[in-house]
């Protein structure tokens, strides 16, 4: 009877032909999902934007999306003040703030200046049921911890949300 099976050196070879694959590969993919978790968060407040606007045009009322900068969350909440669905939180290593703005707030905090990541008034969108929104258009900045930032934009007469 013949045994069949592999040598120590044939396992030796194809491990070594695995350690040189991953090592060619790994480089090329690390930066692969680099900005995954901040397209993935300015999706979310973009589609977040969306929903709110839809509610608005759908139910005939007012909806806005409310952003609590110092938690990192927003949500929407109706004319009532019910809030419309859960409320959202950004990834801990992403915040409500403009690139180089940690700098910036240190320095001014004693004159009230600073950068303000969501730029509308009172940290809130309120869309109406013509899906157009409250007072001038605006914009919304994150930023992670490397310091790539997305600003998600609506522009007041239309509503129309778009990252930039």
């Amino acid at each position: 009877m013949k045994k069949t099976g592999f040598t120590l050196v044939e396992m030796l070879v194809v491990l070594a032909i695995i350690a040189m694959l991953m090592g060619i590969t790994i480089p090329f993919t690390a930066g692969f999902g680099k900005g995954l978790r901040m397209k993935t968060a300015a999706r979310a407040i973009l589609g977040t934007l969306r929903v709110a606007k839809s509610s608005a045009i759908t139910y005939r009322k007012e909806h806005a999306v409310i952003f609590d900068v110092e938690k990192g969350e927003y949500w929407i909440e109706d004319v009532d003040g019910k809030i419309f669905e859960r409320k959202h939180r950004l990834p801990s290593s992403i915040k409500f703030s403009i690139q180089g703005d940690e700098a910036n707030s240190e320095e001014n905090e004693d004159e009230g200046e600073g950068t303000d990541p969501v730029t509308f008034e009172g940290d809130m969108v309120v869309f109406y049921p013509t899906g157009a929104i409250e007072g001038g258009g605006g914009s919304i900045t994150i930023t992670d911890r490397q310091g790539e930032s997305k600003t998600i934009s609506v522009i007041s007469s239309t509503g129309k949300v778009s990252i930039d």
